[in-house]
């Protein structure tokens, strides 16, 4: 039945960020001054998502909406108070300190109004935007779900709908095999990568990031982490000579461990690294090496339910060679 309805919502048709603005500029208008009373609970709601933009319990009034004004996605003239940036993004990231680049145009026209800058994304991310007031879907849900029996308006409850079926695709990692987790979208896959961070799954310490990897073959959803220090390559006789950069990689299906460096050594260094791996993680594969940017010494293949186990492998693994129980010789 689900899956019916969805294809009977209206945002499963009108996907693009333009479309979403619309749905901002349309939900706050129910704040704005002449369309308070249209309905109540929506104008409820509103306030409240306006409320959280600005940090306070006030209500607020709505004077001005405007979009792709200066190229801002959404503008919003708040109080007589408040200028508010919504920054939409559905499932892409933020451009080069975009939102400051707003603000700082906006402060040079607006002595009398305090610039709020928002982010709004419903889809998961890396990392949370600096220096902004961040709404994620989670808020958004949390929100909308107070007022989804309150009010029968069909653009709402389909937002609302929408926004859960994304959840759904987001949280499948935990209840779908592995194979299936691109079936339709990658969402899956985003909600797994948010998963090892936020549940402390994988060792944050040392610098990581997730992303699409597009290539020739048709890409992989990657997750990058674990990188050593120049002083640990330095340790094992890893010399900046030969490797530059030694790392864990989820690339899909498999844990990998990548290194860039000279490629006219990377092969003697990769049987190196893979003959020493191997007697350490049972199951550690390798395909023909190749010279690239960055090079595969080998992997593990994981699952849905064994993937906590194969990561700890792995970095068990890595912090080996930090203790500097690996040596490289070179020839």
């Amino acid at each position: 039945m689900k899956k019916n309805l969805m294809k009977n919502n209206l945002f499963t048709y009108a996907t693009s960020e333009l479309s979403q603005d619309a749905f901002i500029c349309w939900l706050m208008s129910f704040a704005h001054e002449e369309y308070l009373s249209v309905d109540p609970h929506l104008t409820d709601c509103a306030r409240e998502l306006l409320a959280i933009m600005i940090g306070s319990e006030e209500a607020f009034v709505i004077t001005k909406i405007s979009r792709q004004y200066k190229n801002i996605d959404v503008l919003l003239d708040v109080s007589h108070k408040y200028r508010i940036i919504v920054e939409d993004k559905t499932f892409t990231s933020q451009h080069g300190g975009q939102i400051k680049k707003y603000k700082e145009e906006l402060e040079a026209e607006s002595d009398n109004y305090k610039i709020i800058c928002v982010y709004y994304k419903i889809m998961e991310q890396a990392f949370p935007e600096k220096d902004v007031v961040n709404i994620t879907r989670q808020d958004l849900l949390e929100l909308f779900g107070k007022y989804k029996e309150k009010t029968k308006n069909h653009i709402f409850q389909d937002y609302y709908e929408y926004l859960r079926a994304i959840d759904c695709q987001v949280k499948r990692y935990a209840t779908d095999p592995i194979e299936k987790w691109t079936d339709g979208n990658d969402h899956a896959y985003k909600g797994f990568f948010s998963h090892l961070i936020q549940d402390g799954v994988i060792d944050i310490r040392r610098t990581y990031d997730w992303s699409y990897v597009a290539n020739p073959s048709g890409g992989f959803r990657a997750l990058w982490w674990y990188f050593l220090s120049n002083d640990e390559l330095n340790g094992c006789n890893l010399l900046k000579e030969y490797v530059e950069d030694l790392y864990l990689q989820i690339e899909d299906q498999v844990i990998a461990v990548k290194l860039s460096g000279k490629r006219e050594r990377s092969t003697q260094v990769r049987w190196s690294l893979f003959d020493y791996i191997k007697g350490k993680v049972p199951g550690f594969q390798k395909k023909t090496f190749r010279p690239g940017n960055s090079m595969t010494v080998g992997y593990v293949e994981y699952n849905e339910t064994d993937y906590r186990e194969k990561i700890a492998m792995m970095q068990g693994m890595m912090e080996s060679i930090v203790r500097r129980e690996y040596w490289f010789n070179p020839e």
